[in-house]
């Protein structure tokens, strides 16, 4: 008999899969700086260029990004696990403590990442718990660094052959 389909074997099975670290950021309506942690991203599209992000509607920053018309996508590097835990918080009211600069459109981008992707809003989907962003690829920007990557609640150091 095959085991059933729980919450915990599905954050199990889930924390198991390493992935990179993305921070989405964005303006509060106060026009500071707010993001969050997610790893839940990936590409959807060449033609337009689209990627996604998706968002539990109970995350504090939810509400933030729904009213946004954009966001930035930046992709960590290895180093900014300090980064990955502060905007992984869903308790942070605090300014975050890093540099930031901005994009051709005015919004922030974390400094030192390995890539950015600075997008327009294209369409909100609600699945399940969480929401789909589709954003808009605008402007983007890579740099040679490693990445960071994520797996089992750690931080592993990629080892290249």
């Amino acid at each position: 008999m095959s085991p059933a389909a729980t919450n915990d074997l599905f954050r199990q099975a889930w924390g198991n899969f390493p992935s990179g670290v993305s921070v989405v950021t964005f303006y509060r309506d106060d026009g500071t700086v707010h993001g969050l942690t997610a790893n839940s991203v990936c590409s959807v599209s060449m033609n337009p260029m689209l990627i996604l992000v998706c968002v539990d509607h109970g995350a504090r920053s939810f509400p933030m990004l729904e009213k946004s018309e954009r966001f930035v996508m930046n992709f960590l590097a290895e180093g900014q696990a300090a980064e990955s835990d502060f905007f992984a918080r869903s308790d942070t009211g605090e300014a975050p403590p890093f540099s930031f600069r901005k994009s051709g459109s005015g919004y922030p981008i974390l400094e030192g990442c390995v890539a950015y992707m600075d997008c327009s809003v294209f369409e909100m989907h609600e699945a399940g718990d969480h929401t789909i962003f589709l954003g808009k690829v605008d402007e983007i920007e890579v740099s040679s660094k490693e990445p960071l990557v994520y797996c089992s609640g750690r931080y592993p150091q990629i080892v290249r052959p």
